[in-house]
């Protein structure tokens, strides 16, 4: 009877680790390694939406722009991971490089470059080394 103790001592000693692992294991709740779309919004420094913003999913390489409103949906053939990089950039503004989080990425505002200025025709002129801005 002792021996028929120290068996079942002994088998559940080295199953009920396992058997814990497999019930935490199901009680996670499932999460999607990969994003199908992911949208956002890129805006500049005083909140006004960008047109024409370039959005790349890094190490897809696959470009998206901005709508007029500053908005952006990205979707591709290859899933996007959850902690992708998104390079985005635009004409006369500093890039900028984000990570996903949870397919989640946040509202992205850039900044204008130093030395950039916008004509009236919407035209953009970089100011010369000496500081004056020619119209």
């Amino acid at each position: 009877m002792s021996r028929t103790r120290t068996l079942l001592a002994g088998f559940s000693f080295f199953l009920t680790p396992g058997f814990v692992l497999a019930q935490q294991a199901a009680a996670a709740p499932d999460q999607p390694l990969e994003c199908p779309t992911v949208s956002g919004l890129v805006t500049d420094e005083n909140q006004q939406p960008l047109t024409g913003a370039t959005v790349v999913v890094l190490g897809i390489q696959d470009a998206f722009s901005t709508n007029s409103e500053g908005r952006y949906i990205v979707s591709s053939r290859k899933p996007i991971s959850q902690t992708a990089q998104l390079q985005i950039s635009a004409a006369g503004y500093e890039t900028q490089k984000l990570v996903l989080s949870g397919c989640q990425p946040p509202t992205v505002a850039l900044k204008l470059l130093p030395g950039t200025r916008f004509k009236r025709d919407g035209r953009i002129k970089k100011t010369t080394s000496t500081g004056k801005i020619k119209y």
